[in-house]
């Protein structure tokens, strides 16, 4: 089996920019202008006395009608929010029948600030909305919450697929949609599809294994992979995502997609896998849960493996935020040296997680002197800061893509998940 070359490939992204057309140009800069125009909004929410629901954070805009956005939380705790500029009011409410409705003489609420009213300017982030839920306090939401989808649609944003079950054979897999993550990212979450996507219905009886593509990849290129997955004991999850952004906004939306998830299914273990980029969007989301970890954690991460993963960045992203005509932020980040990678390895990863590395040295690229993959050097896979942390650092006579294809890669990675399954 092959797979198709699109790992990271920072350099010939930066180089295929610089070729493309005006009208290319102009729908990726649109897509970042619309992008800078949202409002965040993040807070915590508590509950006075003992939590055993999930609790629904709301906004809906005034005057509109309607929620613009919403977040679930398995437990008391942290929140987000993506919000277009304006007036909104901001609710929190244990949902008592995990309906994603709210019910005002069954439901615990609480309203943010006096009025609940929040005003949004564009591209502001609010760090200190908080809500404090008191069940005796007789706090009622003033608008309607009914029959709310976790992945619809909200308020002209895109829908985030929630557990979408779909074959690794489907259309909106082929890989022109993941260079389209790249250059239109509003077109691939709109058209596309951005989120969490099933093989299979949920099964309690199975780990799931969360894998995680690089920049302009697919689910798809896990199909070698998953192939030779003990199916019978777990079951594979697949992240999809634009590659555009800065990556812990993508690695927002996998705690996102996760906490939905959680709330649906109540998992409580999942291991993660994942390839080139996505190893570092899969430490952002990490990372965030272990910083906001006081609350509490209801899911244990026993095992997290990534391959080729470039932890000290590509010199091609510094190639495209010098050259490019337009520059997507995950260049920024991606960048040797960001402040992103520099802090990335700072948050300590989960007590209870082996974290393998897996990297690759054989080059089929003559674009660099350094030993490399033939698209990270391995200088870049193997900094020292990552290897302290790992249980094992395991190289393989592949290149960055064929790493995809390896039998035996697939061999190792299955060792380690039959010990993380016992």
């Amino acid at each position: 089996m092959s797979v198709t070359a699109r790992g990271w490939g920072a350099a010939a992204i930066a180089a295929a920019s610089l070729a493309l057309p005006a009208c290319a140009l102009r729908t990726l800069q649109r897509g970042l202008d619309v992008a800078q125009t949202q409002a965040s909004v993040e807070g915590r929410v508590a509950v006075d006395g003992p939590a055993s629901h999930p609790i629904v954070v709301v906004a809906e805009r005034a005057g509109a009608g309607g929620i613009a956005d919403l977040f679930l939380l398995p437990r008391p705790g942290p929140f987000f929010l993506t919000l277009a500029p304006g007036t909104y009011r901001i609710a929190a409410f244990e949902d008592v029948e995990r309906d994603l409705t709210y019910q005002p003489d069954a439901d615990p609420a609480a309203l943010w600030g006096p009025t609940g009213d929040l005003v949004l300017e564009a591209g502001e982030r609010r760090r200190d909305v908080d809500l404090r839920i008191d069940p005796a306090a007789g706090v009622r939401i003033p608008f309607a919450v009914t029959a709310l989808a976790a992945d619809r649609a909200i308020d002209r944003l895109p829908s985030l697929q929630i557990g979408t079950i779909a074959s690794l054979d489907d259309p909106r897999f082929a890989p022109d949609h993941g260079s389209v993550g790249l250059w239109d990212p509003l077109r691939f979450m709109f058209d596309v599809g951005g989120g969490v996507y099933f093989l299979e219905p949920y099964d309690p009886g199975k780990i799931p294994v969360l894998f995680v593509h690089g920049a302009t990849g697919t689910p798809a290129d896990w199909k070698y992979v998953v192939g030779k997955l003990d199916r019978t004991r777990f079951q594979p999850w697949f992240v999809y995502y634009p590659a555009a952004p800065h990556l812990d906004r993508i690695g927002d939306q996998i705690v996102r997609a996760l906490s939905a998830l959680l709330v649906r299914y109540r998992f409580t273990r999942i291991a993660l896998v994942a390839h080139s980029m996505g190893g570092l969007v899969t430490r952002a989301a990490l990372n965030y849960v272990m910083a906001n970890a006081a609350t509490g954690r209801q899911v244990d991460v026993p095992l997290f493996v990534t391959l080729s993963t470039p932890w000290g960045g590509h010199s091609g992203a510094t190639l495209g935020l010098r050259y490019a005509p337009v520059v997507a932020p995950m260049w920024v980040d991606m960048a040797p040296g960001s402040a992103f990678l520099g802090a990335l390895p700072a948050t300590p990863l989960p007590p209870e997680t082996e974290y393998d590395v897996f990297f690759g040295y054989r080059s089929d690229s003559r674009l660099s002197s350094e030993a490399n993959d033939g698209v990270v050097t391995v200088a870049s896979e193997l900094p020292l800061s990552v290897q302290r942390q790992a249980k094992r650092v395991i190289g393989f006579d592949e290149t960055h893509t064929s790493i995809l294809a390896s039998s035996a890669v697939a061999e190792a990675l299955n060792e380690i998940l039959a010990r993380v399954a016992q």
